[in-house]
């Protein structure tokens, strides 16, 4: 039998992990702000962000940094997403803005992720976080959208614009026709580009597009609850005066996840859209 012997092994595990080494890359604030100078589109950041391959040697504090330099917040967020979270903290952190303290009761209460980072926007008010604040946020387990919605309140921040993917779908909706005799049909909506697509889930006959170019206005529709607003439903109001309304088909379990996330989608694509106010019972 042909024996191997410790240093053969030994020599073969260290060229294994040579080998990983060469694959990976550790990404760094330098490595992240040089990717940006070089004109590397946000989603090419963001992928090479989720490699699992690579590690994150950034810090809360870092994001500080990347955030005045202009990095986008999609980027941000998919680094958040990799810090990991804090396993021992000897004493609980107090934020150096006191607004936080009510951003994470909201957390805390089980209130959706979509809906905290609607009500950041829609409040109007503005956040500078510190590092104290992104420490605060991150050790009571802030999730990544709720971070970047309050990043994008900074004054004076321009906006960087956001790649969408080549095609979004939103299931679960129900496109409510008009008249007393049109029934309302399921279906969903798919984004691509600019356009958006109702697929009906019955009848491909009843199929449409609009453009997002086209469109005057988008609102929510919303009951008003104690814990807050509970939209239900999303408006599309067309330049030429059609008006396309769809619901969420969860609604009457106590989801609204398909239509806040298409409106997330839309704020995050096409942010100069005029979006109107939420109204109660439109």
């Amino acid at each position: 039998m042909k024996r191997i012997s410790v240093s053969a092994c030994l020599g073969a595990a260290l060229v294994a992990l040579v080998a990983m080494a060469a694959a990976a890359d550790e990404l760094t604030v330098s490595s992240i702000l040089t990717a940006q100078q070089a004109g590397a589109p946000a989603s090419g950041m963001i992928a090479m962000v989720n490699n699992p391959a690579n590690t994150v040697a950034i810090t809360a504090e870092d994001l500080v940094t990347l955030h005045n330099a202009g990095v986008p917040g999609s980027v941000l967020s998919a680094i958040w997403a990799r810090i990991p979270a804090f396993t021992q903290v000897p004493e609980p952190l107090q934020p150096d803005d006191s607004r936080l303290v009510d951003t994470v009761r909201l957390i805390a209460s089980g209130i959706s992720e979509a809906n905290i980072a609607e009500q950041v926007r829609q409040s109007g008010q503005s956040y500078n976080l510190s590092v104290n604040d992104l420490l605060y946020l991150k050790q009571n387990n802030a999730p990544e959208s709720t971070i970047a919605a309050l990043m994008a309140t900074r004054p004076g921040t321009p906006a960087a614009p956001a790649v969408a993917p080549s095609e979004l779908v939103f299931d679960n909706l129900v496109y409510l026709r008009k008249g007393f005799w049109r029934k309302d049909h399921q279906g969903r909506l798919v984004l691509e580009g600019d356009t958006l697509r109702w697929e009906d889930a019955g009848n491909p006959r009843r199929n449409f597009t609009f453009q997002a170019s086209g469109l005057a206005k988008v609102w929510f529709t919303c009951d008003a609850r104690s814990s807050g607003n509970f939209c239900y439903q999303i408006n599309f109001q067309i330049v030429r005066g059609d008006r396309y309304r769809f619901t969420d088909s969860q609604r009457e379990s106590g989801s609204n996840a398909a239509v806040t996330q298409l409106m997330e989608a839309l704020r995050t694509y096409f942010p100069r859209l005029n979006y109107g106010t939420p109204r109660i019972d439109d």
